[in-house]
């Protein structure tokens, strides 16, 4: 039996090529003197990626042109393109959506079995059942893959001791495993899992009669499957077995632990042993096949010492003071950077800095992370210094460009509001886009409350006929899947339409990578049959549904990998670098799933979830044997912070001081990140002061522009004389302003249709206030909490208005005022004005947030109700000028422990009257207008001291607050 293992560190393909090409690996030790006879081997390997690299390899070696032997990928499931279409093995989106209905059906009869005050939370939506059917669907594959028997289910939970709702999987698990193979058998295809079984079927039987040499290289044999075929082509005579990563320096008693470890599944090399003993031989029977032109190294030899030792296991660390002694550390850490950077944002930078230097450095490099996230925040770091990448995850179809407009198109023709509308207009593949006024017309009329997506068209009209010609155009090419709203139909059904959808929304642009995917995940659904859902659920649903498919681009040349562990395992680099070395990332947290606990698993008889981490650890021993190595983390991710990989957290234990070295060449890389982030100093910002001439200075204010120029003068010149406005959010909320303006419009309408002197006048009141919220239909939290506050407040209004009705009559409200004062008119809104019996007025400003107190007022920084009672004085009220003044009130409308308060200013003996409010307020404002009459007076921000540090303002962002004041 010839069982091989290329050390960590050497080339594995290009070792493998040469002992192919020398005759090592040929029966007997000896190659035949046949040009053609290399084409008689086979050769397995895990992935096809590394089938690919070794047929470079042999080119490599042979130094030119040369007949390649067969070489085949095992395709292990957890490949990065395991899951590609395969001939007569049913597709990832079939085989989601037949499971998402069986989930569904069996979901509803379950909720109809159930007594009236049992309660189970099922999927309520086809998104939901859709990704419980892709867990699904990853538990058979294991179960098939491990070759556990569906017999066993019945009785699991009893023999697991566990609790009822694992009964309902249970029993939903018997229906699905005998449903699921008479639809296979329907549809005349089979499983992934199957295929791959029976491929190695093959595979191993052929083993038997091969004229030449079959050797398996690479696989770890952690499918049942590939490991009968790997001993079925190690006990044939021209056979070879070629372990990765096997570590020859373990002793016995180091294979021994592995037996009575704690976790020996979590072991980097825990796999190896299952595959030795299912040989049949003792690790000591493994050979050292070397490199062709072998090149000792005492660092690599140190190398390897120190992460044997640091991944022993646990019950065998009391050996790391003897290790640290016999281990040369500082060769051993030599070439290793070890980067732990602030956050994931900082790492992609560091990582992609350390790859450019690889680059110039003449070095093949590569990342190796599971983290998908990271990878990516890589690749465009990396397009920073215009270096293209070849990344083995490709990009996930729904993150694409045309991903992206078809998630839209679902969006706008379902359930669209103003934002998924503006995000359609504006994409690149939209036919609209190049509108670029039509859209902005569009963009103004729509920004502001929400608007109700069967109201959108009747919200344009003012836009403009561009605007609504172009919204028409969009509407009629979203009309295929627009006409399914509100109804039920099969996802096939969907599918076509929102390709027709697609197709008649899109402008004209080259077909890319991501467009044909689509394409094609559109054709396979629009196949399939059954399964309906409600309209709304569709957009969610396509998007788990294309969920897991990702699109890979044509390589360029010169482009640096991003690899996964897998993929990466075969492969040989200069400078590798392992990112995202988190725990929950690197390796990744182990999870049972929806259909199966833990228990269950072990007594059924598949891997438990801690099974993956001795895989990762393996896979990350073998790439941590690279020349240079860099090892990288995040601390914090999301804000969050995070807890080093168990394998860091080994090496920095085992290292001890030794560790600093590798920890400073990382802080380099992190400090040149930070250098190229950083931004050059800018010049402190002055405090604005704009003098505009004479001629561009208004001459006509509104009540509220007094208050603004007196507290902040720039940015009433931004406000008035720029004409500047914020521009309002998308599908905003009801804020302060629009509750402001429902309970003016309630007060309003009771008093001047008289409500308030009515017996009923409190259910008029509650009446009036249903009517008003009924604007706000499209916001039903603001409905509720404003129409809670009115009805609170009716009926201390209503007593309000009651107790006042014998001396006051209501004579105003909600009135307009204009006035020519100090050479400029005045003018504004006027909430109420109420004349007493005895001829005497009092003008009233209702409040909904804190109202203004009389020192506030009495300084100038809160004139509106003195000049609204300057406009009184100077006939600018359908009011007599004349009367006497006898209060100035705010009523402020709270709704809560005290739900109304009046309070009047100038009733106090000891402070100013109204009247002599009035005159200050009409002094002071003569002499604001003569200030800013004269040009060389400015615009200063925050002119009073007293608002200097207020950050509420919509222009500060203009007048660089922060900074000058900061």
């Amino acid at each position: 039996m010839n069982v091989y293992s290329v050390d960590p560190g050497d080339p594995f393909l290009i070792t493998l090529a040469s002992r192919l090409l020398d005759g090592t690996l040929w029966p007997g030790g000896t190659r035949p003197d046949d040009p053609f006879i290399l084409a008689k081997a086979t050769i397995y390997l895990p992935t096809r990626r590394a089938a690919r690299a070794l047929a470079e390899a042999f080119l490599t070696v042979h130094g030119g042109p040369t007949p390649l032997p067969r070489i085949e990928a095992l395709g292990e499931s957890d490949e990065e393109d395991a899951r590609e279409e395969t001939q007569g093995v049913i597709g990832l989106l079939e085989a989601r959506v037949a499971l998402a209905q069986l989930i569904t059906a069996f979901g509803r009869s379950l909720e109809e079995s159930l007594e009236p005050d049992q309660r189970l939370l099922m999927p309520t939506t086809g998104a939901d059942a859709i990704r419980l059917a892709d867990d699904l669907i990853a538990l058979m594959d294991q179960v098939e893959t491990q070759e556990a028997n569906w017999d066993d289910l019945p009785g699991l939970v009893d023999s697991a001791d566990l609790t009822a709702y694992w009964e309902i999987t249970t029993r939903f698990l018997e229906i699905a495993t005998q449903a699921w193979p008479d639809y296979l058998e329907a549809a005349g295809k089979v499983s992934a899992a199957t295929r791959r079984k029976e491929d190695t079927a093959r595979a191993a039987h052929a083993a038997l009669s091969a004229d030449g040499p079959i050797i398996v290289a690479g696989s770890t044999g952690s499918i049942p499957a590939t490991r009968r075929l790997i001993k079925a082509i190690a006990e044939s005579p021209g056979g070879a077995v070629v372990l990765p990563g096997f570590d020859r320096s373990a002793t016995d008693a180091d294979w021994d632990a592995l037996s009575t470890a704690g976790d020996p599944e979590s072991h980097a090399q825990f796999g190896m042993k299952q595959l030795i003993d299912a040989l049949g031989i003792s690790p000591a029977r493994v050979v050292q096949l070397t490199p062709a032109d072998p090149t000792p190294s005492a660092a690599m030899s140190a190398r390897r010492a120190l992460w044997s030792a640091a991944l022993r296991p646990a019950e065998a660390t009391h050996h790391w003071p003897d290790d640290r002694d016999a281990i040369d550390l500082d060769a051993a850490l030599s070439g290793v950077s070890i980067l732990a950077a602030a956050d994931e944002r900082t790492e992609a930078a560091a990582i992609a800095l350390a790859m450019r230097e690889a680059v110039e450095a003449g070095e093949r490099v590569a990342l190796i992370t599971p983290h998908r996230p990271l990878a990516r925040r890589v690749s465009h770091a990396l397009a920073r210094h215009a270096m293209s990448v070849d990344d083995s995850g490709g990009e996930p179809l729904a993150s694409t460009q045309a991903g992206i407009f078809a998630r839209l198109v679902a969006h706008v023709a379902l359930m669209g509001g103003a934002a998924d509308w503006l995000a359609l207009l504006k994409h690149p593949l939209c036919l609209a886009a190049p509108h670029y006024n039509a859209i902005a017309a569009i963009e103004a009329t729509l920004r502001g409350p929400r608007v109700a997506p069967h109201a959108m068209t009747e919200s344009l009209s003012d836009a403009g006929a561009d605007a609504n010609a172009l919204f028409s155009v969009l509407r009629d090419a979203l009309a295929p899947l627009a006409d399914l709203k509100g109804g039920r139909a099969a996802i096939g059904r969907f599918a076509a339409a929102h390709r027709a959808a697609i197709a008649a929304a899109r402008a004209s642009v080259p077909d890319a990578p991501d467009s044909a995917q689509l394409d094609k995940a559109l054709d396979e659904l629009e196949r399939t049959e059954g399964y309906s859902i409600a309209a709304a659920d569709w957009p969610s649903a396509f998007e788990a549904l294309v969920g897991g498919l990702v699109v890979r681009v044509p390589l360029e040349a010169a482009a640096v990998a991003i690899l996964g562990p897998l993929e990466a395992r075969l492969q040989t680099f200069d400078h590798a670098i392992l990112g995202g070395l988190n725990e929950g990332v690197w390796p990744q947290m182990p999870d049972a799933g929806p259909w199966m606990s833990r228990g269950m698993m072990a007594a059924f008889g598949i891997d438990l979830p801690e099974r993956k981490i001795g895989l990762s650890a393996h896979d990350a021993f073998i790439a941590a044997h690279a020349p240079r190595l860099t090892l990288s983390r995040a601390k914090r991710s999301g804000g969050e912070p995070t807890v080093a990989s168990r394998w860091l957290q080994r090496l920095s234990a085992l290292s001890g001081e030794a560790i600093s070295a590798p920890a400073a060449r990382g802080e380099r890389l992190l400090a040149l990140a930070a250098h190229m982030e950083a931004k050059p100093p800018a010049p402190r910002a002055i405090r604005p002061c704009p003098s505009p001439p004479l001629a561009a200075r208004p001459d006509r204010f509104s009540l509220t522009d007094v208050g603004l120029l007196v507290r902040d003068p720039y940015a009433f010149y931004a406000k008035r004389i720029l004409s500047l406005r914020p521009l309002e959010p998308l599908e905003a909320d009801p804020d302060g302003g629009d509750r402001g303006e429902i309970i003016h419009q309630v007060l309003k309408t009771f008093i001047s249709e008289g409500h308030h002197r009515e017996p009923d006048a409190e259910a008029r009141f509650h009446a009036l206030t249903d009517t008003a919220l009924k604007a706000f239909a499209h916001a039903p939290e603001a409905q509720a909490l404003w129409g809670a506050r009115l009805h609170r407040v009716a009926p201390y209004f209503v007593a309000m208005e009651a107790a006042r009705a014998a001396e006051w009559t209501p004579i105003l409200t909600e009135a307009p005022g204009e006035a020519q004062i100090a050479g400029v008119t005045l003018h504004g809104r006027i909430d109420r004005v109420d004349r007493g019996v005895d001829g005497v007025v009092e003008i009233i400003d209702y409040k909904t947030g804190i109202p203004p107190t009389q020192k506030a007022v009495a300084a100038g920084h809160e004139p509106q109700l003195p000049l609204e009672a300057m406009l009184l004085r100077h006939g600018g009220l359908a009011a007599p000028a004349d009367a006497p003044l006898a209060a100035l009130s705010y009523v402020k409308i709270a709704g809560g422990r005290t739900p109304l308060e009046w309070r009047r200013l100038g009733t106090n003996p000891k402070g100013p009257s109204p009247e002599d409010l009035t005159t200050d307020a009409e002094t002071n404002f003569a002499a604001l207008i003569a200030h800013y009459a004269e040009a060389a007076n400015g615009y200063l921000s925050r002119a009073r001291v007293e608002f200097e540090k207020a950050d509420d303002g919509d222009y500060d962002h203009l007048a660089r607050t922060a900074e000058w004041h900061g």
